[in-house]
């Protein structure tokens, strides 16, 4: 009788191990996270947009806990290198960050336009990149756009920390124009009650820009990278990212 007790006791004993720990052995991942609607959009506290519903199908396959820890693009860019976050997002590829960046394949998108924006009823200001000459133009803090403009030393750039700075620059007279990513642009302009204000002008970059979800290379998670990609093609192939993108740009 002793004996078959402690078997039944060792069973149970085992049962409860292997049982559900409630996420206990999920892996956590940090977010590196700079605004950049509508990939990154941060609403009363909670992280939302397109990048954000691509990481948490990953993490929901991968049984990772995602932590957000948000900041400035160049802020976001020393987390990965330091090894304080684990992920990025919306990354184009440049070889000084591969230095501490693992990029992970595919590309989730292909091409970006670069656009101008300028006040209303000024829309002509800018048709051709000559245009752009002794205009002050608004630009983000740390971001590159095409190296043309990137390396001009002849252009009047002023730094901002975000778009909505830009804004509100362009709005006041501070500035001339800004240049940004057009979703981003556009979303903004929408949301924050700036499109009887401010439009598009008609010279733009389009380009083609692959961006990358990336991994710094000090995070545990690099050793998962290729895992990673694989999970990343199948949502591509199956046409999850665009269905994300066509919810949130319609």
């Amino acid at each position: 009788m002793r004996f078959r007790f402690w078997v039944i006791s060792l069973f149970f004993l085992l049962g409860t191990l292997l049982l559900p720990t409630g996420g206990q052995c999920e892996q956590k991942a940090t977010v590196a996270f700079s605004e950049f609607p509508p990939f990154k959009i941060i609403d009363n506290g909670k992280y939302t947009g397109i990048d954000v519903d691509i990481l948490m199908e990953i993490a929901k396959r991968m049984e990772l806990k995602l932590a957000f820890k948000d900041g400035t693009f160049e802020d976001c860019l020393r987390m990965m290198q330091r090894g304080e976050a684990d992920l990025m997002t919306s990354l184009l590829r440049r070889p000084e960050r591969e230095k501490y960046i693992l990029y992970i394949q595919p590309s989730y998108k292909a091409r970006s336009e670069k656009a101008f924006y300028v006040l209303e009823g000024r829309r002509n200001l800018i048709r051709s990149y000559s245009n752009l000459e002794n205009l002050k133009i608004g630009v983000k803090v740390g971001v590159r756009y095409v190296p043309v403009f990137d390396n001009d030393k002849d252009l009047n750039k002023i730094p901002a920390p975000d778009i909505k700075a830009n804004l509100e620059k362009l709005v006041s007279g501070k500035i001339d124009t800004f240049i940004t990513t057009s979703a981003e642009g556009d979303y903004y302009i929408k949301t924050l009650g700036y499109s009887d204000k401010v439009t598009k002008a008609p010279f733009a970059f389009i380009i083609s820009a692959p961006s990358y979800i990336g991994i710094s290379k000090k995070s545990p998670l690099a050793e998962r990278a290729k895992e990673l990609g694989k999970i990343l093609k199948e949502l591509s192939d199956k046409g999850f990212i665009l269905q994300r993108v066509d919810e949130y740009l319609k």
